[in-house]
């Protein structure tokens, strides 16, 4: 990092003029703005004030230099081969800004890519243009991961001869399920679910179905009666819900002619549950004293899509639920939110009804106790 930022405090030669904060879109650069206002008037908008209201272009171009110069590089500083010229397509420093998301004035825009003086780009995390992304490493990862655990290696994946499977960049698949927990830990993504709250389940019912309407049928089916599902392993029994009744509905029935029966539950307890459903924010990408916890949260993005996506009813779903099985049963029995406390489990974002949320619970020293909702 502090090769990239002296090279980049060589590479540019900030604008003379002075911004608002009206003229960018990003909070973070706003507030950059805002803690070094100098002028009554903005050289872009013309916006004239009574008190100051515009900062130097400079106090911009350390956040941006900084960003562009961590996600891009020029080819030779990059460390890009050369075979009868680059073996990789470079792009000009307006199409890096526009890869940024730098949305300002187009005057300022232009002001900040012609401060550069260098105009031939290629991708390169961290300055290197053949490394990745920490949150593309562990997206890699966790692909690999799920290649393992479907394909080569169901129980003992933890054994460090799975690591073989892996290049020197991932994290190996028994360091995975830890990494996961350690993020949710960060990320403050361990919620509590306040006693009181309403809970919905519904099972497709016909006219002719031959199983009694009563609580202990809306439940959890026991162990014996547990197909395989996104969450829970066959012959181990997780009760599903969801948040939503409409969501319950969308995830049981599928066209019509249909019946249903519903079941309200309230929870008579907190819960600590594993929140899927609602990530926080990223960061701003100029913000690089919180560039880990961006990468964290663009990981879990792409974590959280992959444990709610469709699975087609094909025969093969008892193999894409597996890894989804593994990391419930990883939260379940081994995660601890404090010393001997154990989640009771996960809230995750429906696949079938947008915006639905549903939520499993882990069964209680491998049984469910029915009063526990």
């Amino acid at each position: 990092m502090g090769q990239a930022k002296s090279e980049w405090m060589r590479d540019w030669n900030a604008p003379d003029r002075y911004i608002c904060a009206k003229c960018v879109n990003d909070e973070f650069l706003k507030g950059i703005i805002q803690q070094n206002l100098d002028r009554h008037t903005c050289d872009y908008c013309q916006c004239k004030t009574h008190g100051i209201s515009a900062a130097p272009v400079s106090v911009l171009m350390e956040p941006i230099g900084n960003t562009v110069f961590y996600h891009f590089n020029n080819p030779t500083s990059g460390g890009v081969p050369y075979d009868e010229g680059c073996i990789v397509d470079s792009i000009s420093t307006d199409e890096v800004l526009n890869e940024l998301s730098l949305n300002c004035h187009e005057r300022l825009f232009d002001d900040i890519a012609n401060a550069f003086t260098n105009n031939d780009w290629v991708r390169a995390a961290g300055g290197n243009w053949a490394s990745s992304h920490p949150h593309e490493t562990m997206s890699e990862s966790w692909s690999n991961f799920v290649n393992i655990v479907q394909h080569n290696v169901r129980f003992f994946f933890q054994h460090p001869a799975t690591s073989n499977t892996t290049s020197c960049h991932e994290y190996e698949p028994q360091k995975m399920l830890p990494l996961i927990g350690k993020l949710a830990k960060q990320l403050k993504l361990l919620q509590k679910l306040p006693a009181g709250t309403d809970l919905f389940r519904v099972r497709e019912r016909h006219e002719d179905a031959d199983w009694e309407l009563n609580a202990e049928q809306m439940s959890a089916p026991p162990p014996e009666k547990a197909s395989a599902g996104r969450m829970n392993p066959v012959g181990i029994s997780y009760l599903y819900l969801a948040y939503e009744q409409e969501t319950a509905l969308a995830e049981v029935l599928s066209k019509p002619p249909c019946g249903a029966a519903i079941a309200h539950f309230v929870t008579q307890r907190d819960l600590s549950v594993l929140d899927l459903t609602n990530l926080p924010s990223r960061p701003s990408i100029f913000d690089s004293s919180r560039r880990s916890e961006r990468e964290g949260i663009l990981f879990l993005e792409s974590f959280a899509d992959e444990i709610s996506k469709p699975v087609q009813k094909n025969g093969r779903e008892h193999i894409e639920y597996v890894p989804s099985q593994v990391v419930s049963e990883y939260f379940a029995l081994l995660f601890k939110t404090h010393p001997g406390k154990n989640l009771d489990g996960i809230a995750y974002r429906s696949s079938v009804r947008p915006n639905g949320r549903n939520l499993v619970l882990f069964p209680t020293e491998r049984g469910f106790i029915r009063q526990r909702v």
